[in-house]
């Protein structure tokens, strides 16, 4: 079986990656998957996954404070957690192997989350996109988000897993979700991504760090 096309968004938190994945899975002329990686921390139970047993084997996250007063958060995790980032690629890869077009929207936590990725996905066709903005316009948008705030999530992992090659650098302060998902169709379809054999990477950007 053809092993489906993956459109990877990473960013940090309030960056607009989600937004801009659900107009994607809109615009886009075939069906595509859309895993994120919270769907994967909502499987943790509560005590294991950030809250009241961290530090631990799962996750758990430390609220620091910045010289100019703000909160920033660091994600940590032990190996429950490790096996969960694991686990996360494995499901991605299976998704795909089924024949399954996949969006994936995630926020690395640490600088080891990308290259992971990188080797993980290594021969597959997948479209890298770096989903960008100024740190006082996501802390802006932080402060409005309803579900899942988290004040200083997005000072903590600002810019983690961003410095390398993509395929794309998305500007998500001047662009709505809609232009931003428009943007990535019309780069990726320049690209050949669209008609480029899925059984590779449609780019350097998809190759092993």
């Amino acid at each position: 079986m053809t092993s489906g096309r993956l459109i990877i968004l990473i960013g940090t938190s309030s960056a607009g990656k989600s937004s801009t994945a659900k107009q994607l899975q809109l615009l886009l002329p075939e069906p595509y998957l859309l895993v994120g990686l919270d769907h994967f921390y909502d499987m943790f139970p509560q005590d294991w996954g950030g809250h009241r047993r961290g530090p631990g084997p799962g996750l758990w996250q430390e609220t620091l404070t910045d010289p100019d007063g703000k909160p920033r958060i660091v994600t940590h995790y032990g190996e429950a957690g490790r096996r969960m980032f694991e686990g996360m690629r494995a499901a991605v890869l299976a998704l795909l192997d089924a024949g399954n077009h996949v969006i994936l929207d995630d926020m690395p936590v640490d600088e080891s989350i990308v290259p992971a990725w990188r080797r993980a996905l290594a021969g597959r066709a997948v479209y890298w996109v770096s989903v960008e903005a100024p740190l006082e316009v996501i802390e802006a948008r932080e402060l409005e988000r309803h579900h899942g705030r988290h004040l200083g999530n997005a000072r903590g992992h600002f810019g983690l897993g961003q410095d390398g090659e993509f395929d794309l650098r998305l500007d998500a302060a001047a662009l709505s979700p809609e232009e931003r998902a428009a943007t990535i169709v019309r780069a990726a379809s320049e690209s050949g991504f669209f008609s480029a054999g899925s059984g590779s990477a449609s780019s350097p950007a998809g190759a092993s760090d």
